[in-house]
């Protein structure tokens, strides 16, 4: 008997330490899944990298709905490295997934992820387009995360607007999304894995509206729930806190305290290896406010170069895009013309074979076949109407690749007369922010402002214009008279600071 009972609570144990090392397998991709989820703000480096291991143990069980999930932690942190071609890749996986299909959060955060994409690469219609998606089909649910996400996306909508300085829709959007993320328990809320909780930055984002608007002591309620938000999330990436501090003070002439948040912004994010020339030229802007040249010329430079960096990676990274948009429009053009030709053939076909049985059989089938020719006439005539549309968007895409720094170039070496006009719609705003220091200024010294922000020289300038080297140094001391400018700073980049600021 005693045997028994000994073999038995050997088999129990066995049986037990069996399912548990079952249960550790099956669980182990969610784990690395909850690690990727726990790093977001704090390490996108680690969340990569468990995401990835995640991915491995998905595709192992081939789990849809694992796989997607670690798709949409992939994609997120390389679009937060800015290397867009592999978000963009990953991303697109994700879309292929059933479980993206069927579960609608899913759904919405890749189509919240695509917006992001896009909004980093300033495509602001793209971003409005894959938001507005999500409304569609998240709006009627009540459940926490749908809540959550369509706050989300009220969010994004108002930055949308605040980029296109439609400041109304902007605070319309931004307090939908404060009452909508408000609503929700903050127990139930800070429960959540981190890819829904944005809490922090829609507070963010509605003082960032009122700053646009220099109402920093309206804006000022709003950066303070941000930050103490963040905190409370436990978020790590704090620059963007940081900033809109500095932006705070300095709106509030605490040029001091202005620096000292810019600085922490700055470190921060070195940290997170982002680039810190925006941060960095409004460092150099306060410093030149207190009267500290030398830091004002240190940070000055350091602004100016990852400014010029960050501008030509960004510019690259752009074209890439709108080529690979170019090229996904010449397949679908391809596909069309494709099916179209199938169809053909198979119309063809199709209308061989029933004429046989129309003159074998009856007049009545033969009735029938020119009412189906009719029909899929009428359905060629929709595909071509459809390649039209296609062509147009096409010419469209083609027309925004074109460089009009380019043309603006070969504009003045031709001493073109309709290149102040073309300028002016480069640069809207170049006449009116001249005008604003001296209303006196003449369309000859604005087109000779122009010449001098696009980097010509003196030299350049008089073999272009058919002028004498010495009428342009003239020309150009009078101008640094009428805007104040002393005879230290260079006028190319005081020009471009003032312009492009």
């Amino acid at each position: 008997m005693i045997f028994k009972n000994i073999l038995l609570v050997f088999f129990v144990f066995h049986f037990s330490l069996c399912f548990s090392q079952q249960k550790n397998e099956i669980t182990k991709k969610d784990s690395f899944i909850d690690l990727s989820d726990q790093y977001i703000n704090i390490d996108f480096g680690k969340s990569l990298t468990f995401a990835k291991k995640a991915l491995v143990e998905a595709k192992k069980e081939n789990d849809t709905y694992s796989k997607a999930q670690a798709y949409y932690y992939i994609a997120k942190s390389y679009v937060f490295f800015r290397n867009f071609e592999k978000g963009d890749y990953y991303i697109r996986k994700g879309f292929t997934e059933e479980a993206v299909e069927k579960d609608i959060h899913l759904k919405a955060l890749f189509l919240m992820l695509e917006g992001t994409y896009y909004s980093r690469m300033s495509l602001v219609e793209q971003t409005l387009i894959s938001n507005r998606k999500i409304i569609n089909f998240v709006e009627s649910k009540d459940d926490m995360e749908s809540k959550v996400i369509l706050a989300n996306v009220y969010m994004n909508m108002a930055d949308c607007y605040t980029e296109l300085k439609k400041y109304d829709s902007a605070h319309f959007y931004a307090d939908k999304s404060i009452v909508t993320v408000e609503k929700i328990p903050l127990k139930r809320y800070l429960n959540m894995r981190k890819i829904y909780k944005n809490k922090s930055f829609i507070y963010f984002y509605k003082s960032w509206i009122l700053l646009q608007q220099n109402k920093p002591d309206q804006a000022y309620f709003y950066i303070e729930k941000a930050y103490k938000q963040a905190i409370l999330e436990k978020i790590e990436y704090l620059a963007l806190f940081y900033e809109i501090y500095g932006d705070y003070y300095y709106q509030i002439r605490n040029y001091q305290k202005a620096v000292d948040y810019y600085l922490l912004a700055a470190d921060n994010k070195v940290k997170f290896k982002q680039n810190s020339a925006y941060v960095d030229s409004k460092i150099a802007k306060s410093y030149k406010i207190l009267g500290d040249v030398h830091k004002e010329k240190y940070y000055l430079e350091i602004a100016e170069n990852r400014h010029r960096i960050d501008k030509e990676e960004h510019n690259l990274i752009i074209q890439m895009e709108l080529v690979r948009m170019l090229e996904k429009e010449k397949n679908e053009k391809s596909n069309i013309r494709f099916n179209n030709h199938l169809m053909i053939v198979s119309i063809t076909f199709l209308f061989t074979l029933l004429l046989i049985i129309l003159v074998i059989r009856y007049q009545k089938i033969r009735k029938r076949k020119r009412t189906i020719i009719e029909e899929q006439k009428i359905k060629l005539l929709e595909k071509e109407s459809e390649i039209y549309k296609k062509e147009r968007e096409f010419e469209k895409l083609e027309l925004k690749v074109n460089n009009p720094f380019s043309e603006l170039n070969n504009m003045v070496k031709e001493n073109s007369p309709q290149f102040w006009g073309r300028f002016q719609e480069i640069y809207s705003n170049f006449s009116a922010k001249m005008l604003e220091i001296n209303p006196t200024l003449k369309v000859s010294e604005l087109t000779f402002c122009a010449y001098i922000y696009l980097g010509f020289s003196n030299k350049e300038i008089a073999e272009y214009t058919f002028k004498s080297i010495r009428t342009i140094e003239n020309n150009r001391y009078n101008l640094r008279k009428k805007i104040g400018l002393t005879s230290e700073e260079d006028f190319c980049l005081w020009l471009r600071k003032y312009i492009d600021t």
